[in-house]
């Protein structure tokens, strides 16, 4: 341990449970540390998260009753001690804490880009849990599939498991013929159409959460945008252009990035039915491509929303929580901060 007298967490305050850890696997936000490749055991027991100012910051604890100590990666030698031996952690940390998202599809585009290797690649995988709750959103992406193989009247909604188990056996007669022409399409054999389906499944399981993010943010940002107006329609504040441009700027963004998601998701359920018109191994692999390009800035964007809305509502979870020059000191100090570093989602161009 450094000497630094600085009051930062020491390594033996280090409090993340392996519960928080599961749900933090499905999150936008936080990145357990206990998959990667470092060497110094306290950061392995620790996670990055984006706090609302959109930085990434080392999470040493995390409860009720202490709250989050978060410490910046460059203070990390204050809290740990840094030799040979575990030098490198310092740059992968501050690598990492760069991300814009750390959702598992993000992580596994930034990762591989980055050349680390995880521990283990179901850190990489969304919790059960997670994929049954995001399973309502795959069928605008799966229908295409299924009624290329069990014709127009098959409306059930399936989970991912359950399409690769039926395609793997189906019963109809028909099925089975139409699973020989999408072999035939695909240029596969017919035993090689479930690994494809697990593939398929996986792909469209990442905007099906997006999907489940865009939608779990509707209300925050209703009420966000809401309070906005009131701050900007205050007979004080409203006399205040700071106050006013700064309600306006943070307002745009932020219906921007959710705009530009929502886009960006609704291109690609387009582009899917277009590709089951004339379905080929090759127009697979470039709607693949294509999604996994688009992962990061999507992951992004709805961090951000996620991040900035969520500390919006801890903050003022009613609205007759806070005053207006309360609500305006965080729109100036908190909501506004980082924004500038978002990047637009472009949908319109082909990768």
């Amino acid at each position: 341990m450094s000497g630094n007298p600085d009051p930062v967490p020491t390594a033996s305050m280090l409090s993340i449970s392996e519960e928080d850890d599961a749900v933090a696997k499905d999150s936008l936000h936080i990145l357990p540390l206990s998959g990667l490749p470092l060497v110094t055991p306290g950061l392995k027991r620790a996670r990055l998260v984006k706090n609302s100012h959109l930085e990434g910051v080392v999470e040493l604890f995390a409860d009720s009753q202490s709250g989050s100590g978060q410490v910046a990666p460059e203070d990390l030698p204050k809290v740990f001690h840094f030799d040979a031996d575990n030098q490198r952690d310092l740059p992968l940390i501050r690598n990492l804490s760069q991300l814009s998202s750390y959702d598992v599809y993000s992580l596994r585009v930034e990762l591989r880009r980055l050349g680390i290797e995880v521990d283990d690649v179901d850190d990489l995988r969304l919790s059960d849990a997670k994929v049954h709750e995001v399973t309502p959103h795959m069928s605008s992406f799966t229908r295409p599939l299924l009624r290329a193989v069990f014709g127009k009247d098959d409306k059930k909604e399936r989970s991912l498991k359950e399409l690769v188990q039926l395609f793997a056996s189906p019963d109809a007669e028909a099925a089975q013929r139409n699973l020989g022409k999408l072999a035939d399409q695909m240029n596969l054999q017919v035993t090689d159409i479930p690994k494809f389906l697990e593939n398929y499944g996986d792909v469209y399981l990442s905007l099906a959460y997006y999907q489940s993010c865009l939608d779990a943010s509707q209300a925050k940002l209703q009420a966000f945008l809401k309070a906005l107006a009131e701050l900007k329609a205050d007979k004080n504040l409203g006399k205040e252009r700071g106050v006013v441009s700064a309600c306006s700027a943070v307002e745009t963004k932020i219906a921007t990035v959710v705009g530009e998601v929502g886009d960006t998701l609704d291109m690609f359920r387009t582009r899917t039915e277009d590709m089951w018109d004339n379905m080929s191994a090759d127009s697979f692999q470039r709607m693949e491509q294509m999604i996994t390009d688009y992962q990061s800035k999507v992951g992004g964007a709805l961090c951000v929303t996620s991040v900035k809305l969520d500390a919006w509502a801890e903050k003022f979870p009613r609205s007759g929580v806070g005053g207006p020059v309360r609500r305006a000191d965080f729109i100036l100090n908190t909501m506004r901060r980082g924004l500038d570093r978002v990047e637009s989602i472009d949908y319109h161009d082909k990768p």
